[in-house]
């Protein structure tokens, strides 16, 4: 009979691949938290021209 091509042992240090899996959920979590700060302290659509709209109007036609 022949042998399993599976071995037994795994070929990666399993403290190596749980470190691995802890690093890239520290990244992750750290993305998704800078994410979230730039989603809640970016300016609206409509806030970042502070002028009346007529005069932003008027300005960009004078030029």
């Amino acid at each position: 009979m022949k042998q399993p091509w599976i071995p037994d042992e795994p070929t990666i240090n399993p403290r190596v691949l749980r470190v691995a899996m802890w690093t890239g959920g520290v990244v992750l979590g750290g993305l998704l938290l800078f994410l979230a700060g730039v989603l809640m302290f970016m300016p609206a659509e409509g806030e970042r021209d502070h002028r009346p709209p007529d005069a932003a109007a008027e300005r960009h036609e004078s030029r």
